[in-house]
């Protein structure tokens, strides 16, 4: 049982690294550096498609909806249960609650470029299946079947990992199917995925670093009933003003520049007219 209880325990001790940052502020958003391209058939076109399918990917968020992918650390709760810490479990489940608030507050407060929903891990086989009834949450963390999300087309975003991916461009039949593999080249705040939790590439703004918060003049009204002060005040005392706590609260900041990304590669791309032979690899 104690071999088994430090097993839980080193697993915790990484349970919000993908919410860390890497690099300095100013950086804004840049793609890993791949290294070489696979012989994976999905790299066939890259080079002719990426400018594409980026283009096309941005202007379709623009009137679709991005969807935020919320932890919710159920395994690992239920194995401190098991060993019977029930202490361990009580705080896991305060962190992963607080840390989903402050989540869900910082899109709220600062994404403007398209509606945006929220949906726990659980459900993700809906959203690649396009069964968006009944799965999304509200900002008291509860799944309200009063939100409707009737978007056409949308992303996902989440914490995470940017990975030196497997994967070019697949097409949507064959996407079900597809499994990304890969170095991870960095742990980043924000990385956008498409339905299929499939990684975007560049010149699509498909990942966000750090970004220090400085206040708005003009913030998204969306989130103005939520006090996300008080829930970073209650961050720092669960996580002892950790590292890993001041990441978490530094998201609003990333959701803003990721926001401002978003809304500058949309000005320089607008115009384009989608080719049908683009389509069948946006989704």
């Amino acid at each position: 049982m104690a071999q088994k209880l430090n097993k839980i325990l080193l697993g915790a001790l990484c349970l919000f690294s993908t919410i860390g940052f890497s690099q300095e502020e100013g950086e804004g958003v840049k793609s890993p550096k791949i290294k070489d391209y696979k012989n994976d058939t999905s790299y066939t076109d890259f080079s002719s498609l990426r400018d594409g399918v980026a283009k096309a990917q941005i202007i379709l968020l623009k009137k679709g909806a991005l969807l935020v992918r919320l932890k919710t650390n159920s395994n690992l709760i239920n194995e401190f249960k098991v060993a019977g810490n029930i202490d361990m479990a009580t705080q896991m489940e305060r962190e992963t609650a607080i840390t989903n608030k402050i989540v869900i507050a910082a899109y709220l407060k600062e994404f403007t470029f398209c509606p945006v929903y929220f949906f726990y891990s659980n459900t993700s086989d809906s959203v690649k299946k396009k069964n968006l009834t009944g799965i999304f949450v509200d900002a008291t963390l509860a799944v309200n079947p009063n939100i409707i999300c009737n978007a056409a087309f949308y992303l996902i975003a989440e914490g995470g990992q940017v990975y030196n991916s497997s994967l070019g461009f697949v097409l949507e039949s064959n996407a079900a199917k597809a499994i990304e593999r890969g170095n991870v080249s960095r742990e980043v705040a924000i990385v956008i995925k498409n339905r299929y939790f499939i990684q975007l590439h560049k010149p699509f703004p498909y990942f966000q670093i750090k970004r220090s918060f400085k206040p708005a003049l003009q913030l998204s009204n969306q989130g103005a009933n939520i006090d996300i002060d008080t829930l970073n005040t209650q961050i720092k005392k669960i996580m002892n003003n950790s590292i890993k706590a001041k990441s978490i609260i530094g998201l609003r900041g990333c959701v803003r520049a990721l926001n401002e990304h978003f809304e500058e590669f949309y000005q320089l791309n607008k115009d384009y007219s989608i080719p049908s032979n683009i389509l069948s690899y946006v989704y």
